[in-house]
């Protein structure tokens, strides 16, 4: 009888009794423009449909890191290490899947199959999973595309390429005529080939712009593609480049558009540049062929969240990787969503370019090939620039 009444005046207690969730994002990256609306989103339909669920976003920059904490992946891991629920949500970049994986729930065992499924036809495949463990959703995909100086291309009565060879050769001929003008800054193509992240990114991307087909999965390191593919990466640098702009970084890349005297640059696609800038899928060894690398956020689930918490925070988690709030905020706002039957509908093609969209051939960074991604990065870099940049 008392434990009864026990439990019935905890009910009472409560009712009413709001759930506070917190989600925690980098704030360098877009965090605040990109994940705000959805965290105010779910606060107002929490509140319409009498959740008793408040979403609270946390926005990490190196404004507020400490002297311990140097970015946010570390501050990440530290509070893994910690078995810390301080954060129930997660946004990480798509890189860290196998390294915060297994801190992270698997949502193949607490999200409905047909939510998941909205993802496993993308990119979630290989940006998601720690093992045979989903651990998390993308939310936000970056990729790379060719901006063009169309102004460029009219005066010299050239088109935009859809080959590396076509690139090589429209760029030639217009950086000779520049420098007839004694336009000696002028930059052809920009590379992106540097000791960053970004070289990983600009290599992996560019080798798998050289497999047989479309269909074709990345090639093997040892085969002939690969060999094909630094080979032509060395000509272009030769020919329409020079150690210097291929080594440069996204700074170099910055001024470039800054200053327009440019005819082609590689970068991240940002929905902003397109209002005054062309664009197109990056080219490949032959027509149909392309290659982009996979950018962008995920969102997981802590594991040491509080288990009290946990049907709130899947609510949460299962509102943010709507379709719905992707159409809204993703598709619509001219990002690439990972939802990519969003570009069947005539509702979103109707203010984006559907057919863009699609086109993009996205390939993931080699995150499982070893316990310590960035290690092998550097490794792989140093080993192909010895012989971009050197005469290995």
């Amino acid at each position: 009888m008392i434990i009864a009444i026990v439990l019935i005046l905890s009910l009472i207690i409560n009712i009413g009794k709001t759930t506070v969730i917190n989600a925690v994002a980098f704030s360098m990256n877009g965090g605040n423009l990109l994940y705000s609306p959805f965290a105010s989103e779910f606060n107002n339909y929490s509140l319409n449909n009498n959740l008793n669920i408040t979403l609270n976003l946390n926005l990490f920059s190196s404004l507020n890191a400490t002297s311990l904490v140097t970015d946010y992946e570390t501050m990440l891991e530290s509070l893994f290490q910690k078995k810390s629920n301080k954060y129930d949500l997660i946004f990480y970049d798509n890189i860290y899947s196998t390294k915060f994986g297994p801190y992270l729930l698997d949502l193949k065992k607490i999200i409905p199959e047909d939510h998941l499924d909205m993802y496993l036809s993308g990119v979630a495949q290989q940006t998601c999973f720690y093992k045979d463990e989903l651990v998390g959703l993308p939310m936000v995909i970056d990729f790379d595309v060719l901006y063009i100086n169309k102004e460029k291309l009219r005066t010299y009565n050239r088109t935009i390429p859809e080959t590396w060879d076509e690139l090589i050769t429209t760029s030639q001929y217009i950086l000779n005529e520049e420098l007839k003008l004694n336009n000696t800054n002028f930059v052809p193509y920009n590379g992106l080939f540097s000791t960053l992240e970004v070289g990983i990114c600009s290599l992996y991307e560019f080798i798998y712009s050289f497999r047989k087909s479309k269909e074709s999965p990345f090639p093997e390191i040892t085969s002939q593609e690969v060999v094909d593919a630094l080979y032509k990466m060395k000509e272009m640098k030769e020919k329409i480049g020079s150690d210097i702009i291929f080594k440069s970084n996204e700074d170099f890349t910055a001024k470039k558009f800054s200053d327009s005297n440019f005819l082609f640059l590689k970068y991240w696609y940002l929905p902003v540049l397109t209002k005054t800038l062309d664009i197109s899928p990056l080219p490949g060894i032959k027509k149909g062929i392309s290659g982009s690398v996979i950018g962008g956020h995920n969102i997981g689930i802590n594991m040491y969240s509080n288990i009290q918490k946990r049907n709130a925070v899947i609510e949460a988690f299962k509102f943010l990787t709507s379709k719905e709030m992707h159409k809204k905020y993703i598709a619509k706002n001219n990002y690439l969503t990972p939802i990519s039957s969003l570009y069947d509908e005539d509702e979103v093609c109707k203010v984006v370019n559907c057919d863009f969209f699609k086109s993009i051939q996205l390939i993931g960074r080699p995150v499982t090939k070893s316990d310590d991604y960035i290690k092998y990065a550097d490794n792989f870099k140093k080993n192909v620039y010895e012989f971009l940049y050197g005469n290995k």
